[in-house]
């Protein structure tokens, strides 16, 4: 703090790209191993639901544009808008307590789940599945509220090249509608939801700070919950930083991939 400001911001972005955080003033820990500590924990939460909504989304888009006006268009159409609007720490609440402490599905704490009667830790095969036990309702719950706004963006864009000239000219030499949605329609819509699942995840590494805190895991959003609760500055600023950081290069990496996608698309 005894440099000029210029300096110190010189040393501040050295330190950003070199990873040193800072220590954290809750936990008297280096920030970086905190994350590097919960990052996997996070990643094995949101990784499978992005995978599972995004399935969801192009599954119930195709079944849309395939019905579209139809009362199986409407329905699906309106339950996506509903997921993106309703709040999630309100309806995370209820969904634990349904199947968490009512049915007695799903165990509700980390500890009961990955331990024995007698406390010892579980190990080997049973330990995974536990965990998997433990992880799959927050998984399913993230899978269910997040997928709308891609299945909106896939039905739209869908919809809209149903009219366009390209598919007449493919129904005018007869190519079966099935084909022409499947294979011509799908690679030219499912554009925009690529790159919307790349800002997903940016808002899903950021956003699981409720589910975290609600269903009880230990992760990057828990991590952000007792930052903000010790006022731990080195600590959101670090956390906030790597979500951000992954965000970006999330969507670089995408970049490459649309040519992949779309042959037209190509990058001098």
């Amino acid at each position: 703090m005894n440099l000029p400001l210029d300096e110190r911001f010189f040393v501040y972005i050295k330190s950003l790209l070199t990873f040193h955080l800072g220590i954290s003033m809750h936990y008297d820990q280096p920030v970086i191993s905190l994350i590097e500590a919960r990052f996997p924990v996070t990643a094995l939460l949101v990784v499978p639901s992005l995978i599972l909504s995004t399935i969801l989304a192009l599954v119930l888009g195709l079944y849309s544009i395939s019905r579209q006006g139809k009362i199986g268009d409407t329905a699906v159409s309106f339950t996506s808008i509903m997921t993106y609007f309703i709040p999630a720490f309100w309806l995370g609440e209820i969904v634990l307590y349904f199947f968490g402490f009512y049915l007695r599905i799903f165990p509700t704490n980390l500890a009961e789940a990955i331990t024995t009667s007698n406390g010892h830790l579980l190990v080997g095969f049973t330990y995974w599945v536990s965990l998997l036990k433990f992880l799959t309702l927050p998984i399913l719950f993230i899978t269910v509220i997040s997928y709308g706004v891609r299945n909106i963006l896939f039905r739209n864009n869908g919809i809209e090249l149903m009219g366009s000239n390209f598919v007449n000219y493919l129904r005018a030499r007869g190519i079966d509608e099935r084909k022409i949605l499947y294979k011509h329609i799908t690679r030219n819509a499912v554009i925009p939801v690529v790159t919307r699942v790349g800002i997903d995840i940016a808002f899903l590494f950021a956003g699981v700070v409720f589910i975290e805190d609600i269903f009880n895991i230990p992760g990057l959003g828990r991590l952000l919950v007792t930052g903000a609760e010790n006022l731990d500055v080195p600590l959101l600023g670090g956390d906030f930083y790597i979500i951000s950081l992954f965000a970006v290069i999330i969507l670089l990496a995408l970049d490459f991939i649309y040519p992949l996608i779309d042959p037209r698309v190509r990058y001098e």
